[in-house]
C-alpha cells in the first residue's frame, strides 16, 4: 500500500504543476465545465484530469486498465488517485474561499489582466 500512497503522492504533485502551469486556459475551460469537490471548490472534468496524469506519468497507463475494468466511472478514478479537491485552493495553501462566486472571479480576472496591461 506505500507504494500506492507514494504514488498518488507524486500524481497530485503533477497534477498540481500541470494547474499552475496551465491556469489560463484551464479558468476558461472551468466556466464551461466544472466539478464541485468536497472541500467546498471546484476543479476540472473527471476525463480532463485523467487524460492529463496519464500524459504526466506514463506508470498510470499500466494501471488504468485494471482500475477502469474494475470500476469505469471516471469520478470514481478522480477520487481513488486522490484527485478530487480544488487544485486552486491546494495551490493556495488552502486560503481560497470555499465558494467561487462566477461574478467575482470574472471580475478578479479582468482586474488582473488590466493589472497586467498597466505594467
Amino acid at each position: 500500500m506505500a507504494f500506492f500512497e507514494n504514488f498518488v503522492s507524486v500524481i497530485r504533485q503533477k497534477w498540481l504543476d500541470y494547474v499552475e502551469s496551465n491556469r489560463e486556459w484551464l479558468h476558461l475551460q472551468m466556466r464551461m465545465t466544472s466539478v464541485r469537490t468536497p472541500d467546498g471548490g471546484r476543479r476540472p472534468s473527471s476525463f480532463l484530469i485523467l487524460g492529463v496524469v496519464n500524459a504526466l506519468e506514463p506508470k498510470l497507463g499500466n494501471l488504468m486498465v485494471p482500475f477502469y475494468q474494475l470500476n469505469s466511472d471516471e469520478d470514481a478514478l478522480v477520487e481513488v488517485l486522490g484527485l478530487n479537491f480544488d487544485p486552486e485552493m491546494a495551490l493556495a495553501g488552502g486560503s481560497l474561499p470555499t465558494t467561487v462566486d462566477a461574478e467575482n472571479e470574472e471580475a478578479t480576472m479582468l482586474l488582473d489582466s488590466a493589472e497586467a496591461d498597466e505594467s
